[in-house]
């Protein structure tokens, strides 16, 4: 049977964004970050901390979610989603105005360590039997991403038969697929854990890789260092702790068109 993991969770996610936003200050930032970018936005703010002794509050979640939590609170000072999409969206919006880009997200397939299931290809997520962890295309990038990638190739309605879960953040699927609960899941590459679980590589002309940007939010008490904590993030000092995390920077041409 399909679900929406962790989905009674929402409500208890915008409400601690809520009071978080609360309590930004004049020496605290509040960051509106996608899930899948936790790990090296935390050794980041720490490292801005120390810098500038200014701290940086998190609420990490699915993209859409987040810029859900942005217009109903108006609150905050930067957004930072897995896709380029989601900051335009909030830049039409009126609620980001200064941006830059950072890094590239790059999909993979991801199966259960030995790869029991067989899976080589996107297009074996629509053989019958396969049990197949995706993203929820309404909530975080990596779904919408995964959909459109697979609409592309015509099995969407396929692959769709074979979903055992819908997952509001990225790092749901890791979990999935580390407890043997799906046969295969598409998240980002730098989320890939060749200790826990083994990688499928997506080939280029099939795949739809993601800028990940930062920007600034209109509505920010502390503007002047939330452009400094842009600045920071995109800067060679930023751009390092991503590598170290398995990202691409950009720019690279091997991501451009």
């Amino acid at each position: 049977m399909k679900y929406s993991a962790l989905s009674l969770v929402i409500g208890v996610i915008l409400a601690i964004g809520l009071a978080v936003a609360g309590s930004a200050a004049e020496d605290s930032l509040l960051v509106y970050c996608g899930a899948g970018l936790n790990e090296p936005m935390e050794e980041i703010a720490s490292l801005f901390e120390e810098e500038e002794g200014v701290h940086v509050d998190y609420t990490f979640g699915g993209a859409a979610q987040l810029l859900t939590q942005i217009e109903l609170y108006q609150t905050g000072d930067l957004y930072m989603p897995g896709a380029r999409s989601y900051i335009d969206s909030a830049i039409e919006k009126g609620f980001v105005d200064e941006t830059v880009n950072v890094v590239y997200h790059v999909p993979c397939i991801i199966v259960p360590k030995g790869n029991p299931a067989g899976v080589e290809s996107l297009e074996d997520l629509a053989e019958p039997g396969v049990r197949v962890a995706l993203g929820d295309p309404e909530g975080p990038a990596i779904g919408k991403v995964s959909k459109k990638m697979l609409e592309g190739l015509g099995i969407w309605e396929d692959v769709n038969k074979n979903v055992v879960a819908l997952s509001a953040t990225v790092n749901e699927l890791l979990v999935y697929i580390s407890l043997g609960q799906a046969d295969a899941a598409i998240v980002w590459e730098d989320l890939y854990n060749p200790d826990e679980m083994d990688e499928v590589e997506i080939p280029q002309e099939m795949n739809d890789v993601k800028v990940v940007p930062i920007g600034t939010l209109v509505f920010s008490e502390n503007k002047e260092m939330a452009e400094k904590f842009m600045n920071f993030v995109a800067s060679d000092e930023g751009k390092a702790v991503f590598v170290d995390h398995g990202f691409a920077t950009y720019p690279d041409s091997r991501y451009e068109v």
